[in-house]
């Protein structure tokens, strides 16, 4: 960790304050800002810029013990002659201005508010007078001498806030400190602790690196354990709040251990008048009937003082008062806060909480709180017939499917159960293994599965499992309006219920998909912005799923720039506490941003992204092989392995098509042809037949016209293809347009559909592809000798790029002979040097 820390975004503050400091009538600046933020520096730095420019700098600081003694912050240019206080501010006046160029005089006074009165007399005739320009630094918030806040009152002296850092200054600042930047995890404690406050950030980071819970590894700084504030850093938190009431801290201790408390469980558990005092400290925050800390590095300090004995106790009386109002998520706090307070386990409250953790998709507290509850003298809540407790059993289904990566033992407790359990019940398993079947990449079972249920009977949670699991295997079949539809019914479900917040995530997923895969690419961007504009944190767990989800839709418009912003890299927190979903989503959006990456060019930050992916693949979730195959053929089309892109999008397609996933099957094809596959024609006009959708009928017909090499038809599909919103697609088949018009001698027509595929590769973000850099390659070569041209260019032997593309070296030879006649160079050195060139 480097000792200096740099300013960090007050470039533009800088420049502003000695703007000031130089107009015409301004005698002065007052920096003010809360304590921690930097104002001293921000003043210093002004100060010195003076001086190096020819100023004359006078500087004083003004301080506690100084305010208790006149002309206390001025003592040095004061002399032993005594008399009234007018004459001797005079004389400090004269002695302050002596040996000082007229009007390049600069009086600078740190914590002015901390100035006694005759000082702040002398700071005031200062600037009143002429004889000097002043800055001071002042505490917002504070009182000050009326000698001081006259300065700015009255104009003469220009008052400029300084606010802390944004969060992404802070990150910003960390980053230039350590040399790395923080991840998710560790640039949200710490900004969660300091909000932007320099002087916590630094010795808060100077205290976790010193005690290696602050390590920078593989290129990030990263957090180990948990943060303790200790040492020098709680003296400091400590002087900055000042003497606190017991009473107070009573307010704190409460609202720390269960944030957010509602205001009436806080009032009664604490005195009102100490509730008032609290808040207008600043500790605490009211906002309508919840209440949160307002200083986290002081509730953090509470909570490291409050020993664990009275934690357990504050828990307690918190979970007694608290009313959780039916809403999941309190019922779930209530219960946690219970299991971890010395009060004695209440069943009921347990069980009700561990049902509504299941209900959230929180399987972890799920897990806790149920075997908290079988401790106690009631039955098992698990080990329970399901009839009697279907919620059990499904909680367990969901661990085992997720938490343990063990699919088949999840199956296995949904097998059991069915086996004795009837009615509603019954319907509720069901459901779970409609479930289990999409995710195995069944769809055609998910939905005969739905029809042994009758929905009307479910309960709102299990209403949305349903629709939503509806939406998702439509999507996978090719039927998008029935997979809105689901979409749509699962959403007024949700509109019902607390319960299953998080499954709008997944539900507008599948929704998103489903129109995408169909070609309704302007409707999947519209769904998915309008989520992701709902979420009010977007670095939460919901808003990050959120992003992911409007990224799969960029990626499919072509908007590769969007979709890189929001599609997850390896920073992206993959471990939640509060839900698998975060985890589980990882894969298969790193899956996509690998294929971005692939479309920007930049094959080896794609396969990085891939193999990271890779390492993220759960083995529940079968439905996404085909997606994990397809962004490999778009690793290999990116490193010019045509004949490999070929056959990976074809297994992909083979895939899909064996699991009945038939809009997957249509996206896999339409990415072969993309590859200059000629074959796929006669599958996708089969697939027109009974998939719904734009995109389908689009790739047929391009297909049928790659497959005779029909320039104009080519041209034409690249139309619809914009069109329907898919900008790459109609890149690529404008650029196989041009190389088909080269070919048949049309050269007009070549360089008109070279110039449009390159305009669309250019809307999408700078995209390329084999398609987009064969329509700037001048001969007529065939696709063999185009991909083999190209890979001489690479450095490969004959025989490397024989075993590339499945052919024998003789052959390769005769096609590099052939590209060379039609390129009109002498062998394979010219030509590889005629392809660099190309490329440049």
């Amino acid at each position: 960790m480097s000792d200096h820390w740099p300013m960090i975004g007050r470039d533009q503050q800088l420049g502003e304050v000695t703007r000031l400091l130089g107009a015409d009538g301004v005698r002065g600046v007052a920096v003010a800002g809360p304590p921690g933020v930097g104002t001293s520096r921000m003043a210093r730095a002004v100060v010195r810029g003076a001086a190096e420019t020819g100023w004359t700098v006078r500087s004083s600081a003004a301080t506690t013990t100084s305010q208790a003694i006149p002309f206390g912050a001025f003592a040095r240019w004061t002399d032993d002659s005594g008399g009234a206080p007018s004459a001797v501010t005079r004389r400090i006046v004269d002695a302050l201005i002596a040996g000082a160029r007229p009007e390049r005089l600069l009086v600078f006074v740190d914590d002015a508010h901390l100035l006694d009165e005759l000082s702040a007399l002398v700071l005031h005739l200062l600037a009143h007078s002429g004889a000097a320009k002043v800055v001071i630094t002042v505490r917002a918030g504070e009182s000050a001498p009326a000698a001081v806040t006259a300065l700015w009152k009255n104009g003469s002296v220009r008052r400029y806030d300084v606010d802390p850092l944004t969060r992404e200054q802070s990150d910003d600042l960390v980053t230039r400190v350590f040399g790395s930047p923080p991840d998710g995890r560790c640039g949200d404690e710490l900004w969660r602790l300091t909000r932007g406050n320099v002087l916590f950030l630094r010795q808060l980071v100077h205290q976790e690196s010193q005690a290696g819970r602050l390590l920078v590894d593989s290129g990030r700084l990263r957090r180990v354990g948990d943060t303790s504030i200790s040492g020098p850093l709680a003296e400091l938190v400590d002087a900055q709040i000042g003497a606190v009431a017991d009473a107070v801290n009573d307010v704190v201790d409460v609202v720390a251990v269960a944030e957010p408390v509602d205001w009436p469980c806080l009032r009664s558990l604490v005195r009102q008048d100490a509730i008032e005092e609290a808040e207008q400290r600043g500790l605490i925050r009211i906002s309508g009937d919840h209440v949160v800390v307002g200083h986290a590095m002081y509730a953090e300090l509470r909570r490291t003082r409050c020993g664990s004995a009275k934690l357990r106790r504050l828990r307690g009386q918190v979970a007694i008062a608290m009313n959780d109002g039916g809403r999941a998520a309190d019922t779930v706090k209530r219960g946690l806060l219970w299991l971890e307070s010395d009060s004695p386990p209440d069943p009921d409250v347990l069980v009700a909480a561990g049902r509504a953790a299941s209900s959230l998709l929180d399987f972890t507290s799920a897990e806790r709180l149920f075997t908290a509850a079988a401790a106690t003298d009631v039955d098992d809540p698990i080990q329970v017939p399901p009839s009697a407790d279907v919620n059990g059993v499904v909680m367990r289904a969901s661990k085992l499917l997720w938490a343990k990566r063990s699919p088949e033992l999840s199956w296995k407790v949904i097998d059991e159960a069915l086996s004795s359990t009837r009615g509603v019940h019954r319907q509720k398993l069901l459901v779970f293994r409609a479930c289990q079947l999409a995710l195995a990449a069944r769809p055609a079972e998910v939905l005969a599965k739905m029809a042994e249920i009758d929905v009307d009977t479910l309960d709102p949670f299990s209403a949305v499992m349903a629709f939503g699991v509806q939406s998702m295997a439509a999507g996978e079949l090719g039927q998008p309006e029935r997979a809105v539809a689901m979409a749509e019914q699962a959403y007024r479900a949700l509109d019902t219920t607390d319960e299953g917040v998080y499954m709008r995530l997944p539900v507008t997923e599948f929704h998103t998909f489903a129109l995408a895969a169909g070609g309704h690419v302007a409707e999947a961007l519209e769904v998915s912005g309008r989520h992701l504009a709902s979420q009010r944190t977007p670095m939460a767990l919901a808003g990050v799923v959120a992003s992911e989800i409007f990224g799969m839709a960029a990626l499919a418009a072509g908007d590769l720039h969007e979709a890189l912003v929001h599609l997850p890299d390896e920073t992206t927190v993959v471990e939640a506490a509060d839900g698998f979903q975060l985890a589980n989503s990882f894969h298969r959006f790193s899956l996509l941003r690998a294929q971005a990456l692939a479309r920007t060019g930049d094959a080896d930050a794609a396969e990085q992204t891939l193999e990271v992916a890779r390492a993220h693949r759960h083995p529940t979730s079968l439905y996404v092989t085909s997606l994990e195959t397809l962004t490999e053929a778009w690793l290999a089309a990116a490193r010019v392995r045509l004949t490999e892109a070929r056959r990976l999008a074809r297994l992909a397609a083979d895939f899909a098509r064996s699991h009945d996933q038939f809009a997957r099957e249509v996206w896999c094809l339409q990415t072969a042809v993309q590859f200059d596959d000629i074959d796929a024609a006669e599958r996708l006009a089969e697939l027109a037949v009974h998939v719904e959708g734009p995109r389908v009928a689009i790739a047929a017909r391009y297909a049928a016209a790659l497959s005779i090499d029909d320039a104009t038809g080519l041209d034409s599909a690249s139309v619809d293809f914009e069109l329907m919103g898919d900008r790459l697609a109609a890149a690529d088949a404008a650029g196989q347009a041009a190389t088909a018009h080269r070919r048949a001698g049309r050269v007009d027509s070549a360089t008109t559909a070279a110039a449009r595929a390159h305009q669309l590769a250019s809307a999408c973000g700078g995209a390329t592809s084999p398609a987009i850099a064969a329509a700037a390659c001048a001969p007529p070569f065939s696709t063999r000798e185009r991909e083999i041209a190209m890979l001489v260019a690479q450095g490969l032997s004959n025989r490397q790029i024989a075993e590339v593309v499945s052919r024998s070296v003789r052959t390769v030879e005769s096609h590099v002979y052939r590209a060379s006649i039609k390129a009109g160079v002498a062998g394979r050195s010219g030509l590889a040097e005629m392809m660099r060139s190309i490329d440049r």
